[in-house]
């Protein structure tokens, strides 16, 4: 007797639109809030740095937010099997997965040095606040020693001394070699803190978005409320307020002619977002189909606006004491990076009265900011590979199996990257991966999605996800214009654009290899809603189709075998090409939504 094959489980939801949004908010709001844009804001121009950041945020950073958001929740399916929109750019996908298993590595990484950071500092005395250690060299000077310096002294010792934060990260934490070609074994106790990083990433993915969207209370809350006691301590501390005209106080305008500031504004745009990563459509998969995508984008990217700004105040106030106490300007203090959060800020916290307490508040913030990312990257790359293997991984048990097994590989290859050569290998990473690939993904999504797929096309889906009505109409006041006076208006955008498709066609017709790209960029048959019931809500997606029912925006496979009745030269057509998707042209609309 044959034993019947077990059918994939259904795709788990989010309990309730809540545990979505905090995810967002988890994912989007992570380390480089903290270390990242207030240092940017610093270096570039301090509040003039905002008018190309919320620029860029709303003209590039919204706009591909929501795209990510609409394609995930419409088609209920994770980055891979989303771009069945176009299977010839399905590479897409692929691509935002490896970005994402990359950053998965490295960021778990960085959670690990938060984590030993936050054990070290329940201590009377926190070690990074003294010399005399075996760690420390002839060259650590603690505060006590230059609070007793002039200034010219300081200026000529600044190249020949180290501070104890400084040294106790590169010689105790790291315990770093000379260079990225000398490994020189691995460091016991990152070890332990990644594999412990690891453990607590399966647990809390285990059930996928069902445990995940319950720790997102905690994970997407509970930094707001630690940046907040920091910025009331650090807004009592002296120099405080040196800090912040450095951060926020200075509006140097010049800078915006420089195109490198346009470009960090946007880099860090992609970076704060989560945009082209594949994590926010693998999250809006998990959505109800008809949940309002838009409000979410709207209310995600002012959260990430407000946050980057928010973080920043609890950042310089205690660089602005630090750089009083020191006798020296806060630009002289002022990092970015790993650099800020390990070092920088660690010293700031132990100028402080009672710095062990304030030490575990900022690295226990840290590592909340860094598993709120990490879940969520880490959910994208488990729920794409299920999504695409589901008729093996079609039990509750296999999965569980499965996230055990991926969450062990991944701690494995990690463990390149805490030898103590691996802060090379990490920056190596960090330097290649922020920013660029995201950029580039995006906008072949953009060009997928806009050219390739259809505007029309993907306002017809999103109308029919939100359940909402086009209505395209052009009018002068009153006047409506007729549906022949809107050629006119084509005919202008024809005449130029045309050279485009024309340039593109002549080459590829010269080249004889326009059947197949004829073929391959239309969508797949399986491309759409991801349940039958809403696929029944569209004859684009319904499983039977008239088509002389179907409009400009409809693509539909057209079998041989069916019975329709069509013409004899489109009949021909089907004979010749059993998987030819075919368009009536008749019903070309030019509405716009």
């Amino acid at each position: 007797m044959a034993t019947a094959e077990v059918a994939p489980p259904e795709r788990k939801q989010w309990s309730n639109p809540v545990e979505f949004f905090l995810t967002l908010v988890a994912f989007a709001v992570g380390l480089g809030n903290v270390w990242r844009f207030p240092y940017l804001c610093f270096k570039n121009g301090g509040g003039a740095f905002l008018i190309p950041y919320t620029l860029m945020l709303i003209f590039i950073g919204a706009p591909v937010f929501y795209l990510e958001l609409t394609l995930g929740q419409f088609t209920s399916s994770g980055p891979l099997a989303v771009w069945k929109v176009n299977p010839l750019l399905r590479g897409i996908g692929y691509a935002s997965l490896a970005t994402n298993c990359f950053l998965a590595l490295y960021y778990n990484v960085l959670i690990a040095y938060c984590f030993y950071y936050l054990v070290a500092s329940f201590q009377m005395i926190v070690p990074w606040s003294t010399c005399g250690n075996w760690w420390n060299t002839a060259l650590c000077t603690d505060q006590a020693t230059l609070a007793n310096l002039s200034r010219t002294d300081l200026a000529l010792m600044k190249n020949m001394t180290s501070s104890p934060s400084e040294e106790y990260f590169y010689r105790r934490v790291l315990q770093i070699s000379s260079g990225v070609d000398n490994v020189d074994g691995i460091v016991t106790h990152l070890v332990v803190a990644l594999a412990v990083a690891w453990l607590i990433c399966f647990l809390a993915l285990s059930k996928g978005v069902q445990s995940l969207g319950k720790i997102a209370y905690f994970t997407a809350l509970f930094p707001y409320v630690m940046l907040t006691v920091l910025i009331i301590r650090g807004a009592t501390l002296s120099g405080a307020i040196e800090g912040v005209k450095f951060y926020m106080g200075t509006v140097n305008l010049t800078v915006l002619k420089s195109p490198s500031v346009w470009k960090e504004a946007c880099t860090q745009v992609f970076y704060a977002l989560s945009c082209c990563s594949g994590g926010l459509i693998a999250m809006a998969s998990f959505n109800d189909f008809n949940n309002n995508v838009y409000r979410d984008t709207i209310s995600i990217c002012l959260v990430t606006w407000f946050t980057s700004i928010f973080g920043g105040f609890a950042i310089f106030t205690v660089l602005g004491h630090m750089a009083t106490k020191m006798g020296v300007s806060v630009a002289d203090v002022a990092k970015g990076g790993p650099g800020l959060a390990f070092v920088v800020f660690p010293e700031g916290l132990s100028m402080m009265p009672f710095a062990p307490l304030w030490c575990v508040l900022f690295f226990l913030m840290m590592c909340t900011l860094g598993f709120g990312s990490e879940f969520s990257i880490m959910e994208t790359v488990m729920a794409s590979i299920i999504d695409e293997f589901k008729t093996y991984l079609n039990t509750p048990k296999k999965i569980i199996i499965f996230r055990f097994t991926i969450s062990f590989v991944f701690f494995l290859l990690g463990l390149s990257m805490v030898t103590r050569g691996g802060l090379y290998v990490l920056n190596i990473i960090d330097q290649y991966l922020g920013g660029f690939p995201w950029l580039i993904i995006g906008v072949v999504e953009l060009y997928c999605i806009g050219w390739v797929y259809g505007v029309d096309n993907f306002c017809d889906d999103i109308a029919l996800m939100l359940g909402e009505e086009r209505r395209p109409e052009v009018t002068l006041d009153d006047y409506t214009y007729p549906s022949w006076a809107l050629t006119l208006g084509w005919l202008v955008v024809i005449l130029c654009l045309g050279w485009i498709p024309y340039i593109f066609l002549a080459e590829i017709c010269g080249r004889g290899t326009w059947g197949i790209i004829k073929e391959a960029r239309l969508p797949h048959v399986e491309w759409g809603p991801a349940r039958d019931e809403h696929r029944q809500l569209s004859i684009r997606y319904a499983n039977t189709v008239d088509p002389k029912k179907l409009s400009m925006q409809t693509l539909s496979t057209i079998d041989i075998g069916d019975s329709y009745d069509l013409d004899r030269a489109a009949i021909e057509i089907i004979a010749a090409s059993p998987k030819l998707f075919v368009k009536r042209l008749s019903d070309v609309s030019s509405a716009r939504f």
